[in-house]
């Protein structure tokens, strides 16, 4: 009988930057083949930049954030603390609401309406694939103190 630990992670059904490659090549392909533009171009030039720069500021910040709270970023290693500061105070999941934001951005930029659809499709595979079990996992660790968190603050915004 084997009696090993339970992994201490988890157990994300895959690697969220993972899933961020592939929905931006999926985008940018689907764009080459049949190009479906949204915006006029002059405003998606504008917005596009700002939006893509604002997703990497914010996972910049929610990355630092995590970090000098002493927290591991990687989903498949362990979470000895829960960081309540920075941009975790609004978002439980700052870092996946910057991935989706980042296509989104791509989408706007390069005007196409594959990158929304995409970002649409990413935001639910993150909440069922990661989201839901980190939460099972962070309840199950750290209890009513979690519990309490997840109360507070929401899920994406």
């Amino acid at each position: 009988m084997d009696r090993s630990p339970e992994p201490d992670h988890a157990g994300v059904a895959f690697h969220p930057p993972l899933l961020l490659l592939l929905a931006i090549v999926v985008g940018f392909l689907a764009r080459w083949i049949l190009p479906v533009s949204v915006l006029p171009a002059a405003l998606a030039r504008a917005i596009g930049p700002v939006l893509t720069a604002g997703s990497f500021g914010l996972f910049l910040w929610a990355a630092s954030t995590l970090r000098g709270g002493g927290a591991s970023i990687p989903t498949n290693k362990p979470t000895d603390v829960i960081v309540l500061r920075g941009p975790y105070r609004f978002s439980r999941n700052p870092i996946y609401l910057a991935m989706v934001l980042l296509q989104l951005g791509f989408g706007v930029w390069a005007n196409s309406l594959w990158f929304f659809a995409l970002a649409i499709l990413s935001a639910l595979l993150l909440a069922w694939g990661v989201i839901l079990r980190e939460e099972r996992y962070l309840e199950h660790k750290f209890g009513d103190g979690y519990v309490a968190y997840r109360t507070r603050v929401r899920r994406w915004l």
